[in-house]
C-alpha cells in the first residue's frame, strides 16, 4: 500500500522504539526495566482536582460538542492566571486552547510555514519541533546559541522556536537573554514560538518567566503553556496558546480543520484548576521532583556521566563517558546489563550524540537494585 513521501523524512518517534527494547529485554531477562526515558508526569493530581473534574463529567451539556477557539470561562482563567503569575494582560483574542502544548507545537508550521520556508529549532531540542516542521513541507533549521540564531534567520525563517527551561537539557534563560532574542525578533520581523511548559517544573529558588513579560513580545512571540506538567493533566491534553492575535488567530484556522475543541469538562476543570490552585499539592510535587532528581544525580556520577544540576525541567542532561561509542549504543548497553533505560541524546538533534536525557519522572525508591 502506497504512503505519504513525507513520513520517509522523519524516523518513528522515540519512545515508541524504545518502548519495544523495553518489552524484549524485560520478557528475556524476566526482571521490570527502570525507565529513566519518558518524561510522563507520574504523580497524579490534587484530590481537589479529581473530585471537580468528576462532578464536572456529570453536568448535563458535558457531551456535546464545545464549540471552536476555547470556552470563555476557561480563556478567562488563562489570561487572570497570566497576569498573577506574570503580570501579562492578555485580551480575549490574544489566547487560544489547545489539545496539549503538543497540538500548537505539530500544527504551528501549517499556519506560519509554506513549503519550503525554514524553521529554526533548538538543537538539542524536542523532536516534535523537527517532525512537525517537515510535515508542513518546512526544513528544520538547527541552532545552539542566540549567536547561531542571528547567524542562521534568513528571508526564508518563517518562525524560530526557543524553549525555556529546556526539554531535553533543562537550561533556563534570564529575563535579559529574551529581552535580546525578541529584540532581534522584531528587527527583523521573524516570530519567536515560545515553549514554555515547563515554566513551573523550578528548582533551588528559580522561577521561569514568560517571554510576554519582555515589552514588545506580543508584536511579535507567542507562547505556549501546559497543564501536563503543572497539574500533573498529561493524558487530559489541556494546554494554550497565548501571545501575538495574527498568530492565534492563524492556527485558530488551523485547528478548525483538525479538532472539534477541547471537551467541556476538561475547560471548566482547567478554570478551575488555574483559580484555585492546589499549592501545597504543588509545592510536595516539587519537592518530589527534587529529591528524585538530586537521588539520580548521584547515580549518573557512579557511571562516570558529567553533568549540571538542572534548575527547571523534569531531565538531567549527561555527557557519556569518552571511552563509549556514542548515546544509542551507550544507552542499549546499560538497558542490557543493568535493565535500566535512559533516552539517547541523539533523539534530540546532532548536538546530542554523547548525552543522555535522564527523566525524574519516576518512582526512584527501588534505584539501588539496579544502580
Amino acid at each position: 500500500m502506497k504512503t505519504a513521501r513525507r513520513l520517509e523524512q522523519f524516523p518513528e518517534y522515540v519512545h515508541a522504539r524504545l518502548a519495544k527494547e523495553i518489552t524484549a529485554v524485560e520478557k528475556a531477562s524476566g526482571r521490570k526495566v527502570l525507565n529513566l526515558g519518558v518524561g510522563s508526569p507520574d504523580i497524579p493530581p490534587s484530590e481537589k482536582y479529581l473530585g471537580k473534574f468528576t462532578a464536572l463529567l456529570r453536568e448535563k451539556d458535558a457531551h456535546l460538542y464545545p464549540g471552536y477557539g476555547g470556552t470563555k470561562e476557561f480563556k478567562d482563567a488563562i489570561r487572570e492566571w497570566y497576569k498573577k503569575r506574570f503580570g501579562v494582560e492578555l485580551e480575549q483574542d490574544e489566547v487560544l486552547v489547545l489539545l496539549g502544548a503538543k497540538d500548537g507545537i505539530a500544527h504551528l508550521p501549517f499556519a506560519l510555514a509554506d513549503a519550503g520556508d525554514e524553521i529554526l529549532v533548538p538543537d538539542p531540542g524536542y523532536p516534535a519541533f523537527s517532525g512537525s516542521a517537515l510535515l508542513a513541507g518546512a526544513t528544520p533549521v538547527p541552532y545552539t546559541s542566540a549567536d547561531e540564531i542571528e547567524q542562521k534567520t534568513t528571508k526564508k525563517t518563517a518562525f524560530i522556536w526557543v524553549n525555556f527551561p529546556s526539554n531535553p537539557t533543562g537550561a533556563v534563560a534570564t529575563r535579559e537573554e529574551l529581552e535580546k532574542l525578541v529584540a532581534f525578533a522584531k528587527k527583523h520581523s521573524v516570530p519567536i514560538a515560545y515553549d514554555n511548559a515547563y515554566s513551573e517544573i523550578t528548582f533551588d529558588g528559580y522561577v521561569a518567566p514568560s517571554i510576554l513579560e519582555i515589552e514588545g513580545a506580543k508584536d511579535i512571540c507567542v507562547e505556549l503553556g501546559s497543564f501536563s506538567k503543572t497539574f500533573s493533566f498529561a493524558g487530559y491534553r489541556m494546554g494554550w496558546m497565548v501571545g501575538n492575535k495574527e498568530i492565534v488567530t492563524a492556527l485558530a484556522k488551523v485547528k478548525s480543520q483538525t479538532d472539534s475543541g477541547m471537551s467541556l469538562p476538561l475547560q471548566r476543570l482547567g478554570a478551575f484548576a488555574l483559580t484555585n490552585q492546589d499549592m501545597e499539592w504543588h509545592k510536595n510535587m516539587i519537592a518530589t521532583y527534587q529529591k528524585r532528581r538530586d537521588i539520580i544525580a548521584e547515580k549518573l556520577k557512579k557511571l562516570d556521566l558529567t553533568f549540571e544540576i538542572p534548575k527547571g525541567s523534569l531531565y538531567l542532561w549527561a555527557k557519556i563517558p569518552d571511552s563509549a561509542r556514542d548515546s544509542e549504543s551507550y544507552c542499549m548497553a546499560l538497558l542490557k546489563e543493568k535493565n535500566v533505560l535512559f533516552t539517547p541524546g541523539s533523539a534530540f538533534g546532532v548536538n546530542g550524540g554523547r548525552h543522555v536525557r535522564v527523566s525524574i519522572c519516576v518512582d526512584v525508591s527501588d534505584i539501588n537494585s539496579y544502580l
